[in-house]
């Protein structure tokens, strides 16, 4: 079986069958996703085809099925979830893909690139118009919906906010109000609903979505970080696109932090420079470290079991990542 989720492989103190359990379910999430996007027009076909092909570390899925099993765990139902909350992502980097002019989506070439921006844009809706109709009110709790909804909400509003701060100095709080949007909601509702949907209290429901939205905001840190990366190969995707496009995001923050004023006065080679002298780098992956340490300390308070151990190996292998 090919590997599907890059991360779970290097998780450490979890048992071989701990990963294979996630790797058999991670599979169906891919055969489950296949099956709920085809389409009788060949057009739609390929291309969806190809995104699913892009797909990386299937994090959000994974997050989904870990949650899961601190409840009553019922395969089909979690799969099922889980392969819509990441069609939702597929069809969000797509999106970032057109607004980005990004070449590159995992060493691949990104839709945008190979199919045109047009197509690129139909597919991104249609992914996103079949998440949502995999989630219907008779399986599943009307709430997970409504959740869902609202992640995109966030999600939108969160890219409008960096678009209209193009080229313009961006606060620490405005920068967390970005990330929450872009990546920690739909982490939060992906660990929440995996554990509300197998019958977890309410109360650990909450706690579990807590831990998924700081991981979210640490992986976005980590994210920006990447960014600044000369190995492109490595990362997987064009690099210091942000950086290109004007958006300034949190080691350039750190490294301008009072002098504001200065970050419109520098060419892209000059505010890497800047960046590096000033630490910004380094003062970003301390504020992705306060964020996974609060996430290890509600997963501390968890119930014990393999899962747990799963969970926390994850929130190590998210930090410490290179791609």
């Amino acid at each position: 079986m090919e590997n599907y989720m890059a991360l779970t492989v290097q998780l450490n103190h979890v048992t071989p069958e701990i990963q294979q359990a996630l790797q058999v379910e991670l599979e169906k999430v891919r055969q489950t996703i296949q099956h709920f996007s085809k389409s009788k027009f060949s057009g739609i076909k390929e291309i969806v085809n190809d995104v699913i092909d892009l797909n990386g570390k299937m994090l959000r899925p994974t997050l989904t099925i870990l949650s899961a099993h601190f409840g009553e765990y019922d395969s089909e139902k979690v799969v099922k979830l889980a392969a819509s909350i990441e069609m939702l992502h597929m069809a969000t980097l797509i999106h970032d893909d057109i607004i980005d002019d990004s070449k590159l989506r995992r060493n691949k070439e990104s839709t945008q690139s190979k199919y045109g921006k047009d197509m690129a844009v139909y597919a991104g809706d249609y992914l996103l118009s079949k998440s949502l109709s995999m989630l219907n009110g008779k399986e599943y709790d009307a709430d997970h919906m409504i959740k869902l909804a609202k992640a995109i909400e966030l999600i939108c509003e969160s890219e409008l906010l960096q678009f209209h701060s193009k080229f313009k100095y961006m606060t620490v709080k405005n920068y967390l109000r970005v990330v929450s949007g872009k990546t920690a909601a739909l982490f939060a509702v992906s660990m929440y609903a995996g554990a509300s949907e197998s019958n977890c209290s309410e109360g650990l429901s909450k706690q579990l979505g807590k831990i998924g939205y700081e991981l979210g905001v640490a992986f976005q840190i980590i994210d920006d970080i990447l960014d600044y990366s000369d190995d492109q190969e490595l990362v997987g995707k064009s690099t210091r696109n942000d950086l290109k496009k004007g958006y300034y995001t949190l080691p350039v923050i750190y490294a301008f932090q009072g002098e504001s004023e200065k970050v419109l006065n520098h060419s892209e080679a000059e505010l890497m420079k800047l960046v590096e002298k000033n630490n910004g780098i380094e003062k970003a992956r301390v504020l992705a470290r306060k964020y996974t340490k609060r996430a290890f300390k509600r997963i501390d308070s968890l119930p014990e079991g393999n899962y747990k151990e799963a969970l926390e190996s994850l929130a190590k292998a998210l930090l410490d990542r290179k791609y």
